[in-house]
C-alpha cells in the first residue's frame, strides 16, 4: 500500500503530465547527498548523487482567480524518514483533488479559490535509508556531522527551523541523538529548501522577524494561509505551542481548528495547556510556520506505528484523515476567522417536479465539541444567525449583482447554536446546464464559517 519513493514521485510526475491545467511540479533544492558524496562501507551503502526536492502545486489554473489572489496551503510530509505513511497519506490527497475537480463541488470550490502545495518528500536522502535499511529505522538527514562511524548520525531536520532553536527543553546538541538540532539553526540544505519555499509562499507582510520577543502577541484575524505537517505516529493533533506547555496567543483560533480536526480523526490534541501535550519539541517545523510566518499551523501523528499496517492504514488511516485535510483546505483564506463560525452541515439538493429543493444542517457547536469529556468551546455556544446560498459565485467573490438567498430555518427562529435549514426554488429560474450552489453559515457573533458546496444539474 505505500508506493516507494521513486514509484512515488513517477506516478506524481505522470499525474502532472495528465493534468496540466491542475497540477504543477517544481524542484525547490537538494539534498545533502545532492552535493556531499555518499558512504561506501560494504554494509550499508550509501550511493552518490542525492536528490532534488520537489514542490507539487494542485489549484485550478482556469479559475477566475489569479494565483496571488489564492489562499495558499502548505502540505509536508517525509521529514522524519522512517514514518511510511505519512507520504503516502498526502498522495491520496493530492490524487482525491486532482480527480475530484469538477465532480466533487467541495473540491472544485477549494481548488478554484486556493492554492494547496506539498511536499511529500522533505528529506529524501533519509527515505532512501528508510526503505533500503528498514532495519535501521532512519529518522534524520545523512549529514554525518560529528558522530563517528556508527549510524545514528544526520541532524533531525524538525528540530533545525529558526525558531526556539537549540532550546535543549525540546532538542538534543548531541549529534548522535534521534532529535539532534543541528550545528546552526537551518544549517541543513533540506531545512532552508522548505523554509525558502515557504516564505515565497506566504504573505511577506505577515513575517516577524524578532519572534522571540514577541511571543505572547497574537497574529489576529486578518491572517491569510495554513501549514500542515504530517507525521507519524501516535494519534495526535498537533499546534503551538510545541517547544513548551504553554497556550500560544491565538490559541482561541488554533484550538479550535484542532477540536474540528478532531471531530474526523478522533485525534488527540497535543498542544501547549492540553492534558495530552506529550513533550516539548523546539525548533520544530509547526512552531517555525506559527511563530516566524504567521500562518495558521498545525500537525497530525497519523497511525499507530512508523512502519504502519497496510490494513489499518487503508480502513482507519486514510478515511478519517482525507476529510480532515479538505476540511482544513477550506479555512485556508482567513483560518483564524472562519474557524470560529459555524459548520454547514449535510447540504443536500434536489430536483423534483419542477423545483430545486435544498437542505442543510448548519452548528456552530457540533464538531468544535466532539471530543468526550472535554468542556465545550468558547467559539461553539453561538446561536446561527444566518445560511446564505450562493448561486455560482463563491461568497469570498460575492458581488451586489450576482444572486443569493437567505435559506429558511426549520421549525422555530434562528436562536439556537444548530439550526435544520431549507429553500424551494423555481427551476426555471436556473439556465439549462450544470450550477454550483455555495452555502455559508453566519453566527451570533458575526463569525462566518467554512464554505461548502454542491453540484445540481437543471
Amino acid at each position: 500500500c505505500f508506493r516507494s519513493m521513486k514509484g512515488m514521485m513517477d506516478s506524481m510526475f505522470y499525474l502532472a503530465e495528465d493534468h496540466p491545467n491542475l497540477v504543477t511540479i517544481t524542484d525547490i533544492g537538494d539534498s545533502y547527498l545532492k552535493n556531499n558524496d555518499g558512504r561506501h562501507d560494504g554494509t550499508h551503502d550509501i550511493p552518490d548523487g542525492g536528490y532534488d526536492i520537489y514542490a507539487l502545486n494542485i489549484t485550478a489554473s482556469d479559475s477566475t482567480r489569479q494565483s496571488g489572489e489564492k489562499g495558499k496551503m502548505l502540505i509536508t510530509s517525509g521529514v522524519h524518514a522512517r514514518e511510511w505513511a505519512p507520504p503516502e497519506l498526502l498522495a491520496r490527497f493530492i490524487e482525491m483533488l486532482v480527480h475530484g475537480y469538477n465532480d466533487n463541488a467541495d473540491i472544485t470550490s477549494i481548488l478554484q479559490q486556493t492554492e494547496v502545495h506539498a511536499i511529500l518528500y522533505v528529506n529524501p536522502d533519509g527515505r532512501f535509508m528508510a526503505e533500503k535499511y528498514p532495519e535501521l529505522y532512519w529518522r534524520k538527514n545523512l549529514n554525518p556531522i560529528r558522530c563517528g562511524g556508527g549510524y545514528e548520525y544526520g541532524v533531525d531536520i524538525n528540530r533545525n527551523f529558526n525558531f526556539q532553536w537549540a532550546n535543549q527543553e525540546g532538542a538534543s546538541s548531541n549529534p548522535c541523538d534521534s532529535d539532534y538540532h543541528g550545528p546552526t539553526a537551518e544549517s541543513e540544505p533540506e531545512t532552508q529548501a522548505l523554509a525558502d519555499y515557504a516564505k515565497n509562499l506566504f504573505p511577506e507582510n505577515q513575517r516577524r522577524s524578532n519572534t522571540e520577543e514577541r511571543l505572547d502577541e497574537p497574529f489576529g484575524e486578518d491572517i491569510t494561509g495554513m501549514y500542515i505537517d504530517i507525521h507519524s505516529s501516535g494519534g495526535y493533533v498537533y499546534y503551538p505551542w510545541g517547544h513548551k506547555d504553554e497556550v500560544s496567543p491565538d490559541d482561541e483560533a488554533l484550538q479550535a481548528l484542532g477540536r474540528k480536526i478532531n471531530s474526523f480523526n478522533g485525534y488527540k490534541l497535543w498542544a501547549g495547556g492540553q492534558p495530552d501535550f506529550v513533550y516539548p519539541a523546539s525548533g520544530d517545523t509547526s512552531d517555525w510556520a506559527y511563530a516566524v510566518l504567521g500562518v495558521a499551523s498545525l500537525g497530525f501523528e497519523i497511525g499507530d506505528d512508523f512502519q504502519q499496517e497496510c490494513d489499518s492504514f487503508e480502513q482507519e488511516v486514510v478515511p478519517m484523515n482525507l476529510p480532515a485535510l479538505l476540511f482544513a483546505a477550506k479555512n485556508v483564506q482567513k483560518p483564524f476567522s472562519t474557524i470560529k463560525g459555524p459548520d454547514v452541515l449535510n447540504l443536500d439538493v434536489s430536483h423534483v417536479s419542477g423545483e430545486i429543493r435544498v437542505s442543510a444542517r448548519a452548528s456552530d457547536s457540533e464538531m468544535v465539541n466532539a471530543i468526550d469529556n472535554f468542556p465545550d468551546f468558547r467559539t461553539g455556544n453561538q446561536a446561527i444567525l444566518n445560511v446564505q446560498l450562493y448561486l455560482d459565485v463563491h461568497p469570498d467573490d460575492y458581488q451586489e449583482d450576482d444572486v443569493s438567498w437567505g435559506m429558511h430555518v426549520v421549525g422555530n427562529s434562528l436562536d439556537s447554536s444548530e439550526e435544520t435549514v431549507g429553500l424551494v426554488l423555481e427551476a426555471n429560474i436556473f439556465s439549462p446546464g450544470k450550477h454550483m450552489l455555495f452555502a455559508q453559515a453566519t453566527d451570533s457573533d458575526g463569525y462566518k464559517g467554512p464554505v461548502t458546496s454542491v453540484f445540481v444539474d437543471v
